[in-house]
């Protein structure tokens, strides 16, 4: 009876462990197709498990699903627009699609690029997705050409309405390398008009930075509890996680708070000063070390100042960077293949 009672738990560890992997595995191989909801006003996702084994395969079983929708939902890519290829790159993605991409009103054009972009930049080794139409980098309604994209490019999808989404570039500052000022990054992404641009820049604080080289200014734990704005000031009320340092941050308390505070007053233009209240209270101090009953300003003395090289002038600098970029506004990728084409199959 001992021994049948040990094989018995025995089988059923192994068939838990089974399970448990083959669990994991479908959840590892699981992909969210982007479709486009009854009303026409959102994304909605949907689990697929694809079955391909090469990117060529993965890029036509993608491009597949998103033209056929479920019940209920329609494809963001219409008819009449055509994806006439695509181009990989090392960690990029070009799809170039007809010249009907033009004609698609601003609602459906932003549907349709939130649904390329967040579907195909799973695919493992794409980090960046540009669209192209008739192999012409796409350009805005301004005429300005639309950068690489990523899955971040696109913030709340799935809530209030990505017909109504705006295109902001913010000004975000997280700690320099040495951790002794602040320093900036920009980042441009599009926000749905149902969530006030304020909360949007703490967010993404909170986030942490994108770029090599700086560290955040508060933990991924910290929670938003209310932000409202009154006469040009804005009042970001955080929980209480908002008083633990990062261990990678060694930046002091103030500076830490004036990231907040200049990245607020300088991305919003409406906004000239921050009052940061804990758990709804502004009587306190912000990690021991700074009264939070007072209005907070832009504060420049907190920010690194990018040196110019000795022996460059502005004009040569600005020269040089012109002549760096050129590449990216053409739509040029590095490592480019035949549109189609996976380097790997051909033997290249």
């Amino acid at each position: 009876m001992k021994i049948k009672r040990t094989l018995f738990c025995l089988l059923a560890a192994m068939a838990l462990l089974l399970f448990g992997c083959g669990k994991k595995q479908e959840e590892e191989n699981s992909y969210k197709i982007y479709y486009v909801n009854s009303t026409g006003t959102r994304l909605m996702e949907v689990n697929y498990s694809p079955s391909a084994q090469t990117f060529e395969e993965m890029m036509d079983e993608l491009l597949e699903q998103l033209e056929t929708p479920p019940a209920g939902y329609s494809s963001a890519l219409p008819n009449d627009v055509k994806v006439n290829g695509y181009e990989r790159g090392i960690d990029a993605l070009r799809i170039d699609f007809s010249k009907e991409y033009y004609d698609l009103s601003n609602t459906n054009e932003i549907l349709l690029r939130a649904a390329v972009v967040k579907t195909f930049s799973q695919i493992p080794g794409v980090t960046k997705i540009m669209i192209t139409v008739e192999k012409e980098q796409l350009r805005d309604d301004d005429g300005e050409l639309v950068p690489p994209m990523d899955a971040n490019t696109f913030i709340d999808t799935k809530e209030g309405g990505i017909n109504s989404y705006q295109y902001a570039t913010l000004i975000l500052y997280f700690a320099n390398e040495s951790g002794d000022l602040l320093k900036k990054e920009t980042r441009n992404l599009h926000y749905s008009s149902n969530m006030v641009l304020e909360r949007v820049v703490v967010e993404q604080l909170i986030e942490g930075p994108d770029e090599s080289g700086l560290s955040p200014v508060m933990t991924g734990d910290v929670r938003i509890q209310n932000v409202y704005i009154q006469n040009g000031i804005c009042t970001v009320n955080f929980d209480s996680e908002i008083n633990k340092k990062p261990s990678e941050s060694p930046l002091d308390a103030e500076a830490a708070l004036y990231a907040i505070v200049n990245s607020i007053c300088e991305t919003c233009d409406s906004i000239s000063g921050v009052r940061i209240e804990i758990d709804g209270e502004s009587d306190g101090k912000f990690r021991d070390a700074i009264d939070l009953n007072q209005v907070f300003v832009m504060n420049q003395d907190f920010i690194q100042q990018d040196e110019i090289p000795a022996g460059e002038s502005s004009e040569e600098t600005l020269g040089e960077s012109s002549g760096e970029t050129s590449g990216e506004a053409s739509g040029e990728l590095s490592g480019n293949q035949a549109v189609g084409v996976d380097p790997s199959l051909t033997g290249e």
